[in-house]
């Protein structure tokens, strides 16, 4: 057990000690976050902090200098998407590029390094949902990086959680990149916790959230495919859900159109921002979302050695979850246009009375 808890440490201590660092550095050549319509902070704040985080999962990784092939391709294609993200954070790049980029890395990692789902029959149907799954996750954890601690608390809940499946099941090298993972999110969540204190960039959130989800596609969860579904689906179910509401209401609520409107469009009207506005500040928020995240990952590891029926039984508890998350979102904001729409109506009536009583005078 000290091997894993040598690399849990020395990511936790690199990052930890790196996060000041790059702080400096950002403020020393201004690669700041400045204020914008749909963030949360009212001044600018470094936003290079991924770069402590990929430098402390790198040195945890190869501490030992024991990786699989599926591992190395896993720390390959993450480190590619890693640099394009530093690109961004330094001078914006189109979605789309970025788009294009990570489905390479992804391509790469797939048939270069074996890193593939095996649960369908057909080569291109687990290419297609793998591709699908991995890019769709990145870009999830990107979108929900939207408050401090918020992303690095998330992965480090779900990295602890594929330690505990790796190590009961006796994945030696999973046990290694997961909780390399986990101490470069904690190490960073130490001072992200701060209000305002450093954000970890495109370059941290897409770089973990394309780890996280290549670790689950290349896990060996268990015989009954049920279980393979449901266990990483419920341990990274916060992105998931988000990524869900998000789509479906701005289609819903006609904000976006196309693919196009949807990779470009930003907003307040993420699961994050909605806790916010539910009355429970943007702490609350963080740690009600933390705490569904824990609550997920339980369920998921109790599922895990179980057979069939408990596979569809968690897949069932989750997206009839999503289902109710959507619906209640949806009619909450029915009956806030409602309740706008009569407080219109009852100014403007207000407005008409006085204007006719003056006419009469």
């Amino acid at each position: 057990m000290w091997r894993y808890r040598e690399i849990f440490l020395l990511s936790f201590g690199i990052a930890a000690a790196l996060v000041p660092v790059v702080r400096l550095l950002a403020f020393r050549f201004g690669i700041l976050d400045h204020p914008k319509a749909h963030g949360i902070h009212s001044h600018p704040v470094p936003r290079i902090g991924g770069i402590a985080i990929y430098i402390a999962f790198v040195s945890g990784s190869l501490f030992r200098m024991d990786l699989s092939t599926g591992l190395k391709g896993v720390l390959l294609a993450s480190s590619m998407v890693f640099i394009i993200g530093v690109f961004d954070d330094l001078r914006h790049i189109r979605a789309s590029l970025k788009l294009v980029w990570q489905v390479f890395a992804c391509l790469i990692m797939m048939f270069k390094y074996g890193v593939i789902l095996t649960v369908f029959p057909s080569m291109i149907l687990n290419a297609f949902f793998t591709a699908l799954g991995i890019i769709g996750l990145t870009n999830a954890v990107n979108f929900l990086d939207n408050m401090d601690g918020l992303s690095s608390g998330l992965i480090a809940i779900s990295s602890l959680s594929i330690f505990v499946v790796g190590y009961s099941t006796g994945q030696i090298w999973l046990c290694y990149l997961s909780l390399a993972l986990a101490g470069a999110a904690v190490g960073f969540l130490v001072f992200n916790i701060r209000k305002a204190y450093v954000f970890m960039g495109d370059a941290g959130s897409t770089f973990l959230g394309f780890t996280i989800a290549s670790l689950c596609v290349m896990t060996e969860w268990s015989y009954y495919w049920t279980v393979t579904l449901s266990v990483p689906i419920l341990i990274l179910g916060v992105p998931i859900l988000d990524m869900f509401l998000i789509t479906v209401l701005r289609i819903k609520e006609h904000k976006v159109k196309n693919f196009k409107q949807w990779i470009d469009y930003t907003g307040k009207d993420h699961l994050s921002h909605r806790f916010m506005r539910l009355g429970l500040g943007e702490r609350g928020a963080v740690a009600a979302i933390w705490a569904l995240q824990l609550l997920f990952c339980v369920l998921a590891v109790l599922i895990q050695p179980r057979g069939l029926g408990y596979g569809v039984a968690g897949l069932g508890i989750y997206f009839l979850f999503l289902a109710g998350v959507i619906v209640a979102f949806r009619k909450k904001r029915h009956i806030v246009l409602k309740l706008n729409k009569r407080k219109r109506n009852k100014r403007s009536g207000k407005r008409g009375s006085s204007r006719e009583t003056a006419l009469v005078r």
